[in-house]
């Protein structure tokens, strides 16, 4: 039976070839854990895997000897491998490696991710090569949710949601952001979250106005805005979610004002995915809202970014992003209106595209709520 890792690499192969890519190189990250299932993590010895575009050929991973047994228990695929230990150093694996690829004038890399270690070690042995971005062919392979994907991110989301209801059921004032944080971080752990891989942002009163602060030692005091951004992860794919509350009692009508405009954006980003509208639709139709209440300027970054094995990923919902929706693509709708010296509100909830529209894979209650 063909494993998924298997069908992975045969799909990326092709890729590679409609794009005329004759080889692609990957370290250590979500891309390789996506096509591999490893989850290798990237210290300072250099680990590249190259994989030719031909279908006839293996890849080949250079990979250091302290790592080489995970490959060889798990072993997806077959590659041709050069393993190299600290008394030899990389080069000699690297120039055996790269000499065995065969008639290769284009290789793609993570134009975001690939170290500039790695990146001249290979211009040293292949100085004659052309060097191209691989993001978009990578992201492309892994824009479509699998229904084991699926049910992973769901799983993370409900460690979200469990989580998130624990801790603000029981803020008092006078508790810190950064005690709330911390309570945060222990309840995703104790509900099933792989580990703290991005720190919850707890922003209280004006702080909740940036829209990518950190948690702070400020107290939160009766009348604050309290917005909470975080993200969990089962089984290495992330959920992503923001609530806003308010401490104590109802706020002023301007900022319940606020609230609801954003709520209301919320909605009707949620409504409006379906496949064949674009990414660049959903952003327009969810900013209408807050132009048309005269707030535009105050919503300064995109609808929503894509979720899976990386927390922001394809697709982007954003304007200019042309990309046709398609079923199985998971994403967030994120709406937010952020007033210097006031405060900020954001919802962000994480939707899938279904056959005939979208489903929303948060639930946590979204309706303006007191606590504390």
């Amino acid at each position: 039976m063909t494993s998924i890792y298997t069908q992975r690499l045969k799909y990326l192969k092709e890729q590679l070839r409609i794009q005329q890519i004759d080889c692609l190189a990957l370290i250590p990250g979500f891309n390789l854990r996506y096509l591999t299932g490893i989850d290798f993590t990237l210290f300072e010895r250099p680990f590249i895997l190259l994989i030719p575009s031909n279908e006839r050929e293996e890849p080949l991973l250079v990979i250091p000897e302290l790592e080489a047994v995970n490959w060889r228990n798990q072993h997806p695929f077959d590659v041709n491998l050069f393993p190299w230990s600290d008394s030899t150093g990389p080069e000699d694996a690297i120039k055996t490696a790269v000499l065995g690829l065969t008639g290769i004038q284009c290789m793609a890399v993570e134009y975001l991710r690939m170290r500039v270690q790695e990146f001249q070690l290979l211009k040293r042995f292949l100085p004659e090569l052309r060097f191209v971005d691989g993001d978009a062919t990578l992201s492309k392979i892994r824009l479509r949710k699998s229904p084991q994907e699926l049910e992973c991110l769901q799983k993370a989301v409900q460690v979200c949601e469990r989580s998130l209801e624990e801790v603000v059921s029981s803020i008092t004032q006078g508790e810190t952001e950064r005690e709330i944080c911390n309570r945060l971080m222990a309840a995703i752990l104790k509900n099933g979250g792989d580990g703290i891989l991005i720190e919850p942002a707890v922003l209280s009163g004006v702080n909740s106005a940036l829209p990518h602060g950190h948690s702070s030692n400020r107290k939160v005091e009766a009348g604050d805005i309290l917005l909470i951004d975080f993200v969990a992860t089962v089984d290495g794919y992330f959920a992503d979610i923001t609530r806003t509350f308010f401490i104590s009692h109802k706020p002023d009508p301007w900022l319940q004002h606020i609230y609801f405009i954003v709520n209301a954006a919320n909605k009707i980003g949620r409504a409006v995915v379906r496949p064949g509208i674009t990414c660049q639709d959903v952003d327009r139709v969810v900013r209408q809202v807050i132009v048309d209440a005269g707030l535009g300027d105050q919503f300064i970054h995109r609808t929503g970014h894509g979720l899976g094995l990386d927390v922001h990923e394809g697709p982007s919902i954003g304007e200019g992003n042309q990309m046709i929706l398609e079923e199985g693509m998971v994403f967030t709708i994120e709406p937010g209106i952020y007033i210097e010296g006031l405060g900020g509100v954001r919802i962000e909830d994480d939707v899938v595209v279904s056959q005939n529209g979208c489903q929303s894979m948060t639930s946590f209650n979204r309706e303006l709520r007191v606590i504390g």
